[in-house]
């Protein structure tokens, strides 16, 4: 078994965390799904959790692209028997 230097250890989990922090202000990132799953593997992995006491967490806002519109005259009974004879 091989042995790693202690420094050698913390400085790796220092760039890890770093990496992830950069990904994070990144937008584009942000809006990664694989990036975010590497981000919540990380925190699980490492036993991070957050809360809403957690700072900062109260400022994270859900981003939202495109809300869909419906037609005044739009049926959702229809729809969805159109869905079940399709098979859905």
């Amino acid at each position: 078994m091989t042995v790693i230097n202690s420094k050698t250890l913390d400085e790796i989990a220092t760039l890890e965390a770093d990496a992830i922090l950069e990904g994070l202000k990144d937008p584009k990132q942000r809006q990664n799904p694989a990036f975010l799953e590497k981000v919540r593997k990380f925190l699980v992995q490492n036993n991070l959790k957050t809360t809403p006491e957690t700072p900062a967490i109260n400022q994270i806002q859900k981003v939202v692209t495109e809300i869909p519109t419906f037609e005044p005259d739009f049926d959702g009974d229809k729809v969805a028997n159109q869905l079940n004879v399709m098979g859905y």
